[in-house]
């Protein structure tokens, strides 16, 4: 199937997006919400192009239009440009501290100045919310309606079942979810609120806290004995490297019938 991208004609297969048909030939459309291991979701709307087939002309968001048949795709008009620069300014106002939002801002010309800064930590991506669910944690979930709409935890309040994995932490587009292991427990700042606090365990060999319990017993029981030996969740992952190590060493040195002296601390 042939497409016209920009005014260049491309080949694609039916049912891909437009984003993943720019992205194989080199076009790039802005987004903040969309990650290919999840559900396209089109939540920040920054990925608006104009969809023209025949002579129908519309705006349909990049990430989760599959195509069907040829059509024309523009991706940076001075219509969609204008759009953009809008959602910039008005997303800035929620993260007036995102260097993502700055960089964006800086390609389209946005007035940072615009409107006031209301600085809720969040750009209600959904990415958090996405992950989470498909981690099988459901800890964080989309609350409100209109501008007070944010991630919260069930009735805001502190969530027993996260895992502390800290994907959330990661996805975020904005980098607004913070991740600190402190007092032997790993707590989860979501919008500047508390969303959960798990007790982290201790490593077998030098006794410092690396890893939530509960995120480990679960890595345990999806993949199994044979996979993850038990005895890597035990110990942190500076003492795992180390123990491996030492375990190669005493296979070279066996050769030059040499002992390894055993590391302080170490578990056998």
């Amino acid at each position: 199937m042939k497409v016209i991208l920009d005014g260049k004609e491309v080949d694609t297969e039916p049912g891909r997006t437009i984003l993943e048909v720019a992205r194989a030939n080199g076009v790039d459309i802005p987004t903040l919400c969309h990650v290919p291991a999840l559900e396209p979701a089109a939540m920040c709307r920054l990925c608006t192009v104009e969809l023209i087939e025949g002579r129908r002309s519309r705006l349909v968001t990049a990430c989760n239009f599959p195509l069907r048949s040829e059509a024309e795709i523009k991706t940076d008009t001075p219509r969609l440009r204008q759009g953009r620069k809008v959602l910039i300014e008005l997303l800035h106002t929620r993260c007036p501290d995102s260097a993502v939002l700055k960089g964006l801002a800086e390609r389209y010309g946005a007035d940072l100045n615009r409107f006031p800064d209301d600085n809720k930590e969040c750009v209600v991506c959904g990415l958090c919310v996405r992950v989470c669910e498909r981690i099988g944690a459901d800890v964080l979930a989309l609350s409100g309606r209109g501008v007070e709409i944010r991630v919260n935890t069930s009735f805001g309040r502190t969530a027993r079942h996260c895992i502390g994995c800290g994907a959330c932490a990661q996805i975020c587009p904005v980098e607004k979810i913070q991740i600190r292991d402190e007092n032997g427990q790993r707590i989860v700042i979501v919008c500047g609120q508390e969303a959960s606090r798990i007790p982290l365990r201790r490593c077998a060999s030098c006794g410092k806290p690396f890893g939530p319990v509960v995120n480990l017993s679960l890595v345990m029981e999806r993949a199994g004995e044979a996979q993850v030996p038990a005895f890597n969740l035990l110990v942190c992952p500076a003492c795992s490297r180390r123990n491996h190590a030492r375990r190669l060493a005493e296979r070279h040195f066996e050769q030059y019938e040499f002992e390894a002296t055993p590391a302080a601390g170490e578990v056998e």
